[in-house]
C-alpha cells in the first residue's frame, strides 16, 4: 500500500472542508484535501446558495441593524420549536461562535469574488433581514479554487476515505481508495472530517428513521453517505441529533422564487417559500396529498440545473389548457390562479393577499412564457442534522466526554448547531464559518474545551404512593406443631 504524508488532511471538499483547508493553509500548514467527486464544493454549488450572516457590511449599507444577540434569540426560538418533534441536543456555544464570525465568512467570500444579490425575507424565522442569496453558486467553487491555488492547498479527486489511522490514541491519518488504489495518508497535525451528511444512505438513515421515511428522496450529491460519521463512530465519537432528519418538499429554494404550487383543483394552497414544516403540512392536507410546482419556460431556461434535481420528472405543456390536463384540474381555474399570481408579482409593492408570501424573484417575473412546466411535489429530506459533538476548537468528542486527539470535524459531520437549521441560510454558512475554526485549530494544535451542551431540565419524577402489603409473621415451630 502506498503512503503519502501531509501536515493537515481534510476529508471532503464541501463548505466545511474547503474553509478548513484554506484556514489551515493560511496558518502555514501543508494541506491535502481528499474529495470523492471530481470537483470541490459539495452540495453548496448545487444549492440555492442562501446564507445567513450577522452584522455585515451588506446589512449596514441597507440600514439593517443586526447583532449576535438578535440572532441567538431567533436560533433559540427555532430550537424550541423543533424540541416538540425531535430529541434535541443543541450546542449553543458554537452557534454563538458561528454568529460572531459569520461576517468574516461574508468578507472572505466577497474578497474572492462571490456576489450576493439581495435579502431573502423569512420574517417567521429571521426577525432581522440577514439571509442573502448568492447570484451564482458556482462562484463559491471558483472562490475556493482561487484560494487553494493562492495558499497551496492540494486536492486529490475521486478518492474516498475508508478508515482512520491511529498511533496510540491519536488520529494520524486515513486509509483511502482512489484512482491509484488504496493509499494511506498520514497527517502530522491532524485530520478534519468533512464528508457531508448521510441523506443519500438509506441504510444508515434506517438506524434513525422508520424505513418508509429512510427511503424517501433527497437533494444533493450522492456521496453524502455518512462516511465521516461512521469512521468517527468507530473511535467512539459522540453522534448527536441523528434522528433530526426533517421531512420537506424537495425543491430548490431558488426555483420556488419563480414558481407557484397548485393542487389537483388548480389552486394555490400555501406560502410556497414559507417554513419547511409548514410546506409539508400543507401538502399533506391536499386532496390525495398531491400538488405540483408550476413555472414557465424562462424559469426553466435559467434554472434547469435545479429542475433536473427534482425527484419527480417534469412535464411540458404548450399552453395553460394542456398544463391543466397534465395536472388533472379545470383549465379556467388554473388560468385564474396564474393570472392572480402574475398580477401579484408585478404589483408594487408585491403583496400576496392569499398566503402572505414574501419571497419573490428579483425581477417580478411570473408564469408568463410558454411552454409551461409542472413537477409533482415530493416529500423527502435535504437537511439531516446529526453529527459529532465537538470541543470549542472543533475536536471530536467521544461518548465518554473525552477528546479524540488529532480528529477534527467540520460541515455536516458536526451536529451541535444543526437544531436551528430551520431558520434558513444556516446550512452552508455555518459549515464555512466553523470550518474555518476547525482549520485554524488543527494547524495551530489547539484542542479547545469540552463544554456542556444545552439540554432540557430533567423531567420531574412522579410522586408515587406505594402501599406495601401486610405480611403475617408465622412462628414456624407453631406451624409445625
Amino acid at each position: 500500500m502506498q503512503t503519502h504524508s501531509t501536515d493537515v488532511l481534510v476529508v471532503g471538499a464541501g463548505p466545511g472542508g474547503m474553509s478548513a483547508a484554506v484556514a489551515a493553509a493560511r496558518r502555514g500548514a501543508k494541506v491535502t484535501v481528499l474529495e470523492a467527486l471530481n470537483e470541490i464544493g459539495g452540495n453548496s454549488i448545487w444549492s440555492t446558495g442562501y446564507m445567513a450572516f450577522v452584522d455585515t457590511d451588506f446589512q449596514r449599507k441597507q440600514g439593517v441593524e443586526d447583532s449576535v444577540e438578535k440572532f441567538m434569540r431567533d436560533a433559540r426560538a427555532e430550537v424550541e420549536l423543533q424540541r416538540d418533534r425531535y430529541g434535541i441536543i443543541w450546542d449553543e456555544y458554537m452557534t454563538r461562535v458561528y454568529a460572531e464570525r459569520s461576517a468574516e465568512t461574508y468578507d472572505f467570500l466577497v474578497q474572492y469574488g462571490v456576489e450576493f444579490g439581495r435579502f431573502i425575507q423569512r420574517p417567521l424565522q429571521h426577525t432581522t433581514d440577514r439571509m442573502l442569496n448568492v447570484v451564482d453558486t458556482f462562484g463559491i467553487q471558483r472562490a475556493y479554487l482561487r484560494a487553494f491555488e493562492e495558499f497551496g492547498v492540494k486536492v486529490v479527486y475521486e478518492t474516498r476515505a475508508k478508515s482512520l489511522v491511529r498511533d496510540g490514541e491519536r488520529v494520524t491519518g486515513v486509509v483511502a481508495h482512489g484512482p491509484d488504489g488504496t493509499v494511506q495518508w498520514n497527517a502530522s497535525r491532524g485530520v478534519v472530517l468533512s464528508t457531508g451528511g448521510y441523506q443519500s444512505n438509506p441504510e444508515l438513515r434506517m438506524r434513525y428513521q422508520p424505513e418508509h421515511l429512510a427511503r424517501t428522496p433527497y437533494l444533493g450529491v450522492h456521496t453524502c453517505q455518512g462516511d465521516g460519521h461512521v469512521m468517527g463512530q468507530m473511535l467512539g465519537g459522540d453522534l448527536i441529533n441523528m434522528t433530526m432528519i426533517q421531512p420537506l418538499v424537495i425543491v430548490g429554494s431558488a426555483l420556488v422564487e419563480d414558481s407557484i404550487a397548485v393542487n389537483v383543483k388548480g389552486e394555490r394552497f400555501h406560502d410556497e417559500a414559507g417554513p419547511y414544516d409548514d410546506r409539508v403540512n400543507a401538502l399533506l392536507q391536499q386532496p390525495d396529498r398531491i400538488g405540483y410546482y408550476v413555472f414557465d419556460h424562462d424559469t426553466f431556461t435559467r434554472k434547469q440545473h435545479l429542475v433536473d434535481q427534482m425527484p419527480a420528472p417534469y412535464s411540458v405543456a404548450r399552453d395553460v389548457p394542456e398544463l391543466a390536463r397534465l395536472i388533472g384540474c379545470d383549465a379556467p381555474t388554473l388560468q385564474r390562479t396564474i393570472d392572480v399570481w402574475n398580477a401579484t408579482v408585478t404589483s408594487s409593492p408585491q403583496k400576496d393577499a392569499q398566503f402572505n408570501r414574501v419571497v419573490f424573484n428579483a425581477d417580478g417575473h411570473g408564469v408568463v412564457t410558454a411552454p409551461y412546466y409542472c413537477s409533482r411535489m415530493t416529500l423527502g429530506t435535504n437537511f439531516p442534522s446529526g453529527g459529532f459533538r465537538t470541543t470549542t476548537a472543533m475536536v471530536v468528542v467521544d461518548v465518554m466526554g473525552r477528546m479524540v486527539p488529532g480528529l477534527y470535524a467540520a460541515g455536516d459531520t458536526v451536529g451541535g448547531v444543526n437544531p436551528c437549521l430551520g431558520l434558513g441560510g444556516i446550512h452552508i454558512c455555518s459549515g464555512l464559518t466553523l470550518g474555518t475554526v476547525a482549520g485554524e485549530s488543527v494547524a495551530d494544535g489547539v484542542v479547545g474545551e469540552v463544554h456542556e451542551l444545552v439540554r432540557h431540565e430533567p423531567l420531574p419524577r412522579p410522586k408515587l404512593t406505594v402501599t406495601r402489603p401486610t405480611m403475617a409473621i408465622v412462628d414456624l415451630k407453631e406451624k409445625d406443631a
